[in-house]
């Protein structure tokens, strides 16, 4: 089984312990929807957060942390993190991952190629574009929300403005499953993300879509419906529908949650799944199959770990990307092991489980993406947590 990505991929780099309620970061935060301030969970461009600090942007940044210095830089994306889970996750030569994306011509370019050396791709196709490699400052702070923590990310998109759908040729369509992430902050491909689903359904591949926190949109139109698609019309081309709460509610226009997802099968998506942080998980289908809206918990294991031992609490970067990942990964290994040669046929809650389980390890690292020592050692570490949180649902149904 082939599978092929595009969209968000960049180096993130990590300042693991922010304090959201200092003075300094008070100041920064946001006053209204889509004026360049900081929120704890979303977004922002670092053009934008600049003219809403009125500094320049690093001496912000420097204040913030109090002059920190990043804790790390990771690969980060919501695009290729959760591709790297998938690849990490599935066995070759079954299956094939592999990443399209794009990098500047500066230092960070070459960070982004190390990294992806180190990680299980079958394939990666990277377009070099004149101009800076897209990077993220996350400001973490682990105390945030009881505990539970969270982070604030600064993006500075770079040459991922200039990747068009022209740079993804014939053989980026050749895929049993095809995947966007974060589109949102690679905006040609978001812009034409309609085009794309189509070119892929045509081929006959399954289309996944990843969302991200749509700041573009956030900013040019406040408080109004996120597009996806230059038209709002890329739903019905869209086979799983992967979004945090957040996302899923101003790409809808609800207020709620079910409403959300109602919509958006409504329109055509065949089967979504909305993700609320420490809290449940929702999901709902019409195809394959038929699944009424329900919710799903987190995996208990993971949060009496974390209580237990908060020595080994990482962080909460790339816990949804890799959710969106451990879900791809199991509806890949679905499809394969059908008996009936139907392709298609998959079991959403099924995949839930281990999506969960997969967010839920991330908890455990510093960076959304994990580097093995040898293949296989993700899955055996995450496998035990799958064991606990079918144990788990089996108690509570």
């Amino acid at each position: 089984m082939i599978i092929h990505g595009t969209g968000c991929c960049l180096i993130d780099y990590l300042y693991a312990k922010v304090d959201f309620s200092s003075p300094a970061f008070i100041a920064a935060r946001s006053r209204e929807a889509g004026d360049g301030g900081l929120s704890p969970g979303r977004l922002v461009f670092a053009e934008e957060f600049e003219r809403f600090i009125v500094k320049p942007y690093q001496q912000a940044l420097e204040t913030i942390t109090g002059g920190a210095t990043p804790d790390r830089f990771n690969l980060g994306g919501p695009s290729v993190v959760a591709l790297a889970h998938a690849a990490q996750m599935l066995a070759k030569p079954e299956y094939e991952v592999g990443f399209y994306g794009v990098c500047g011509t500066d230092n960070t370019a070459k960070l982004i190629e190390t990294a992806l050396e180190q990680l299980p791709f079958s394939l990666v196709k990277l377009t070099r574009k004149n101009g800076s490699t897209p990077r993220t400052d996350v400001l973490s702070d682990p105390s945030y929300d009881n505990g539970h923590g969270e982070r604030t990310f600064i993006n500075m998109i770079g040459s991922a403005a200039f990747f068009t759908p022209e740079d993804l040729q014939e053989d980026f369509f050749q895929a049993d499953i095809i995947t966007f992430g974060g589109t949102a902050l690679v905006p040609p491909i978001h812009d034409a993300l309609t085009d794309l689903l189509i070119r892929a359904k045509d081929k006959g591949a399954l289309t996944f879509v990843n969302l991200v926190y749509d700041f573009r949109s956030e900013l040019l139109h406040p408080n109004e419906k996120w597009k996806l698609g230059r038209y709002d019309d890329a739903y019905q081309y869209i086979d799983i529908l992967v979004a945090d709460r957040e996302e899923a509610l101003k790409t809808s226009g609800k207020p709620t949650i079910p409403e959300a997802i109602a919509y958006f099968l409504d329109r055509g998506t065949g089967s979504v799944v909305v993700t609320e942080g420490a809290s449940h998980i929702h999901l709902a289908s019409r195809r394959p199959h038929t699944l009424q809206y329900r919710t799903m918990p987190v995996c208990e294991k993971v949060n009496r770990e974390l209580e237990e031992h908060p020595e080994l609490r990482g962080d909460t970067t790339g816990c949804g990307d890799n959710f969106a990942g451990g879900l791809l990964a199991n509806v890949a290994e679905q499809l394969t092991a059908v008996s009936s040669g139907k392709f298609n046929e998959y079991d959403l809650e099924e995949a839930c489980i281990w999506a969960n389980a997969a967010g839920g390890f991330t908890c455990f690292v510093i960076g959304g993406t994990y580097y093995e020592q040898s293949p296989g050692e993700k899955r055996s570490r995450i496998l035990p947590y799958v064991t606990a949180y079918r144990e788990q649902l089996s108690r509570t149904n």
